[in-house]
């Protein structure tokens, strides 16, 4: 059975993480993505090693050209003749300096689909800056709210704000295909660092945005009936517990032998009051357990619970296994290897599982489609242009 996105063609002119991912997620789904990098070196992810490569452009086709040449443009307006969608996410003004703007590729393919990713927005006073992940999750908000209180403001390990935007971009990229579907016209899509954040906040920053108050950094998560903390077992080893309504923060209570109805932790607002006692008096209990038999007592109990994995145990996880979150490849340099999984499962099919494409493999391939002859492709070859 064909892929959701067969026949769906994309000009990839995107690098590092954030355009990227936008275009990963429509590869992994049947698009065919031809990455476009620049001779001899690629896109400047390649640097980054093959773990990071890997993760952003598998089951991509790679196309070198040299863009600075009139020949090597002709080639990209030529591929958009027939693409469906453009992707880029370069500063804001790049693309259009080098003559793959909107407006320029919208005039030879008028339903093209146009991605671009920017740190900030396309409006605003900081709309022409640069931006990276880490300015991403300072100005987003996620920040302010990671670690205990007192920490300093630190990006999370993970670069969260160019993953989310990434998601995005990919998610911009099908509602534009079925708002084309209807009206026959392309349009440009849009995704900040910034604003991928603060979406992905959520009701943290719906919350400030009612009540004026901002939760900030906190040891535990207390609020609207939730209750969330991690906690230390005795063997050192961490793991989290949540739960919402009364009566499930009377479970946890239970099973860590303390009175269900302690004044000190009756509603919420006490809780937050006396947190560090909670937790210390929670830890006190579970410090002389280890977390596998902390995780039995609360699962005894129906308490929402799990361990805080390092990045080892989640690769060993037989749950991550049994879901094929992480999953083996032939890859043709590294031979066998586990690589990331798409996430999303559908009921008849499952996504493209394949390596990141090496420096230029699929030039020829990709400019004989296009109908360059092999007499011509030599031409551009002996002139530098591939």
């Amino acid at each position: 059975m064909d892929l959701p996105l067969k026949g769906i063609k994309v000009i990839d002119f995107t690098q590092y993480q954030q355009g990227t991912v936008g275009t990963l997620l429509l590869a992994d789904w049947g698009a065919d993505v031809i990455k476009l990098e620049p001779r001899l070196v690629g896109e400047p992810g390649r640097a980054a090693g093959l773990a990071y490569y890997q993760a952003h452009n598998r089951n991509k086709r790679s196309v070198t050209i040299d863009l600075k040449k009139e020949k090597g443009k002709e080639i990209v307006y030529r591929l958009v003749k027939d693409a469906d969608i453009f992707a880029q996410n370069f500063r804001p003004g790049v693309a259009e300096r080098l003559g793959f703007g909107y407006e320029a590729l919208s005039a030879i393919n008028p339903k093209i689909i146009y991605l671009t990713g920017s740190g900030f927005g396309l409006k605003g006073p900081w709309k022409d800056r640069p931006g990276f992940d880490a300015v991403g999750q300072a100005m987003g908000g996620i920040m302010s709210l990671a670690g205990p209180p007192g920490s300093p403001d630190l990006p999370i390990g993970a670069a969260v704000a160019d993953q989310t935007g990434g998601f995005m971009l990919g998610y911009g990229a099908l509602l534009a295909l079925i708002d084309r579907q209807r009206t026959g016209k392309g349009q440009m899509v849009e995704a900040s660092l910034m604003g991928s954040v603060i979406g992905l906040i959520g009701w943290v920053m719906q919350d400030y945005l009612l009540s004026g108050q901002s939760r900030g950094k906190t040891r535990a998560r207390v609020g609207s009936g939730v209750f969330s903390c991690t906690l230390r077992a005795g063997d050192g080893k961490s793991f989290i517990i949540q739960t919402f309504g009364k009566a499930a923060k009377e479970k946890v209570f239970k099973a860590a032998g303390l009175e269900p109805k302690d004044p000190r932790f009756e509603t919420g607002e006490k809780m937050r009051q006396n947190i560090d006692e909670l937790i210390d008096a929670l830890e006190g209990f579970f410090s002389t357990k280890t977390r596998d038999e902390s995780l039995e007592i609360l699962g005894k109990e129906d308490v929402v619970c799990a361990p805080v994995y390092n990045l080892a145990e989640v690769a060993a996880e037989p749950q991550v296994a049994a879901n094929e979150y992480l999953v083996e490849i032939e890859h043709p340099k590294e031979g066998k290897i586990r690589i990331l999984n798409n996430p999303v499962t559908l009921g008849m099919q499952k996504a493209r599982v394949g390596a990141a494409p090496e420096l230029g493999q699929h030039t020829d391939e990709v400019l004989k489609e296009a109908g360059y002859s092999e007499e011509e492709i030599a031409v551009l070859r002996k002139e530098e242009v591939i």
